[in-house]
C-alpha cells in the first residue's frame, strides 16, 4: 500500500528523517510497554502506524485523528480487530465517558490552542484511575531546529506546560527528551534521574551531564506522564535510550541507491562527458 503523503505536519512510515523518525518511534516504544491490556486512545493518530504499534500490546486501540483521509488510509492500512481508526478531534473525541484507561497524545498541543478543551475532553473519557501519556515541543528552543512551521500554532514553554498538566491532574512526573544519535528521554526529577547517569568531554576533560550544541543534545521536546490517582504503576519508566543506528543505516543506504541512480543515468553521464571535454578544450 501506498504511503500517506508527507505535508509536513504528520509523520509518516515513508519519511526519510533520522531524528524525527527515532524521537517518535522512542515515545510509542515506551507507550507500546504501558498499553499491555489496557483500553487506549491514541489522539492524532494522522498515518497510524503509532496506534498500530499499541495494538500489539494493548487490548483495544482507538486511533482519532481530525483528518477524514488520514483516517481511511489507516484503516485500510492497518486492519486488526483490536484496532479502530476514527474521525474526531482533541475538543470532540468520539469516545464514550470514563471508556480508556490511557491516552497517548504525542505531538498534538501545539497544533491547536484549545489547549483546556483538549484536557477536559481527555479528563471526560478517562477512567478514573486512568492515565495521560503527553508530549510537546520546548518553545523556547524548538524554532531553531524548525523554524517558521506553518502547523504549530502555539507551543508551551516547560513551565506552561507543567502549569497545564497541573491544572488537570493530581499527580503527575516530567520528562525531557533529547535527539543523542538516537532518543534519550529521562526524567527532570533529579533524584529519579540519579539512577542514569549522563557523561560528555574529551581527552582533556571529562564531565557529567551533556553538553549542548545548535542542534544534538538539546531537550527539543517535554513529556509528561499524569493521572488522578497514585503513579506508582507507571514510575518504572524514568529514563530510556532508543539506539537510532539501525534507522541511519537506512536513511544512508537509501542515500548511496539514489546517488548510484543518479550516476548511472543518462543524463548525468552525458553531462559527465560534456564537462570533460570542456575541460580538455579549456587546457
Amino acid at each position: 500500500m501506498e504511503n500517506l503523503n508527507w505535508t509536513g505536519e504528520r509523520l509518516t512510515t515513508g519519511l526519510e528523517q533520522v531524528h524525527g523518525v527515532v524521537e517518535h518511534l522512542h515515545r510509542y516504544a515506551i507507550a507500546q510497554n504501558s498499553a499491555k491490556d489496557k483500553v487506549v486512545l491514541d489522539i492524532a493518530s494522522g498515518e497510524g502506524y503509532g496506534s498500530f504499534l499499541l495494538s500489539k500490546t494493548a487490548q483495544q486501540v482507538y486511533g482519532v485523528d481530525i483528518d477524514q483521509s488520514s483516517v481511511n488510509h489507516a484503516n485500510k492500512k492497518y486492519v486488526k480487530n483490536n484496532l479502530q481508526y476514527l474521525q474526531g478531534s482533541t475538543d470532540n473525541i468520539p469516545l464514550q465517558d470514563n471508556s480508556v484507561d490511557i491516552v497517548f497524545s504525542f505531538e498534538t498541543l501545539e497544533h491547536h490552542d484549545r489547549h483546556d478543551k483538549m484536557m477536559q475532553e481527555i479528563s471526560r473519557v478517562l477512567k478514573q484511575d486512568g492515565c495521560l501519556y503527553i508530549s510537546s515541543p520546548e518553545k523556547s528552543i524548538y524554532k531553531q531546529r524548525d523554524p517558521n512551521n506553518p502547523f504549530h500554532i502555539l507551543e508551551l514553554t516547560f513551565k506552561e506546560f507543567e502549569e497545564l498538566i497541573n491544572k488537570y491532574f493530581k499527580y503527575s512526573h516530567f520528562f525531557q527528551q533529547r535527539f543523542v544519535i538516537g532518543s534519550l528521554i529521562h526524567s527532570v526529577n533529579t533524584e529519579a534521574n540519579s539512577t542514569f547517569k549522563m557523561f560528555d568531554g574529551n581527552y582533556s576533560q571529562i564531565s557529567e551531564g551533556l553538553n549542548e550544541d545548535d542542534f544534538y543534545n538539546k531537550s527539543f521536546f517535554n513529556l509528561a506522564i499524569c493521572s488522578n490517582t497514585d503513579l506508582k504503576d507507571h514510575t518504572i519508566i524514568k529514563s530510556s535510550i532508543f539506539n537510532g543506528v539501525d534507522v541511519i543505516k537506512n536513511e544512508l543506504n537509501e542515500l548511496r541507491i539514489s546517488n548510484q541512480k543518479v550516476l548511472n543515468s543518462k543524463s548525468y553521464k552525458l553531462g559527465n562527458w560534456f564537462v570533460r571535454k570542456l575541460l580538455f578544450l579549456k587546457k
